[in-house]
């Protein structure tokens, strides 16, 4: 008996590997897919969830023995200043709670995190000296959403220090962080059926 030409059997070696390189790929995107898909789920599992600015960068006086009130209720009390007008004293309340309290100075940063989650970061600029007490202007100043509280509203049902432009891109970036995004997924598996019943294609005319 004649034994087969080499050539054929590499042929028959080279169709029988097609199979397991399409079913390969097949898995390794697939598997690309989901884990882009599901990556905005995992940072937020890991504690890495996106912030919604409500205060970029402003700036804000305050006046000792008064307040400022902040979104989501926070309020900000100086509540007096050193003989010299040179050392005050901050303190950060909500609903009625001391929540932090701190003497500053010319400079000094006063910053506010609940859950490991930065809500308000501020620094005291400038602090004005007068016959009634000080005025302190605070800059700049960032207020960042507290995700525990509700959703700070106003009279038209928009967030609060922010324009009806910024309040679509919040929520954008809100969704993309809590949920999966099943439209991306669905596409990327279409792209993939696609890729692989060509690859199938060419598999049978060979």
């Amino acid at each position: 008996m004649r034994a087969p030409n080499k050539p054929v059997i590499k042929k028959e070696k080279e169709t029988n590997l097609f199979p397991a390189f399409s079913y390969f790929l097949f898995v390794s995107l697939v598997l690309s897919v989901l884990f882009y898909s599901m990556s905005p789920v995992l940072a937020a599992d890991n504690g890495k969830r996106l912030s919604i600015v409500l205060i970029d960068g402003g700036e804000v006086y305050v006046r000792s023995g008064s307040y400022h009130n902040f979104s989501q209720d926070y309020q900000l009390y100086v509540k007096g200043a050193d003989s010299d007008g040179k050392r005050i004293w901050l303190e950060l309340r909500r609903e009625g709670v001391s929540l932090k309290d701190d003497i500053a100075t010319e400079g000094s940063q006063f910053a506010y995190s609940h859950d490991s989650t930065e809500i308000l970061n501020l620094t005291v600029g400038t602090i004005y000296t007068g016959a009634d007490g000080v005025l302190v202007r605070f800059s700049p100043v960032y207020q960042y959403l507290d995700p525990k509280l509700p959703m700070p509203q106003t009279s038209n049902g928009s967030l609060s220090n922010s324009s009806d432009n910024e309040l679509p891109e919040a929520h954008g970036l809100q969704t993309q962080a809590e949920g999966f995004n099943v439209p991306l997924f669905l596409a990327g598996l279409g792209a993939v059926l696609l890729v692989i019943g060509f690859f199938a294609g060419k598999g049978k005319k060979r």
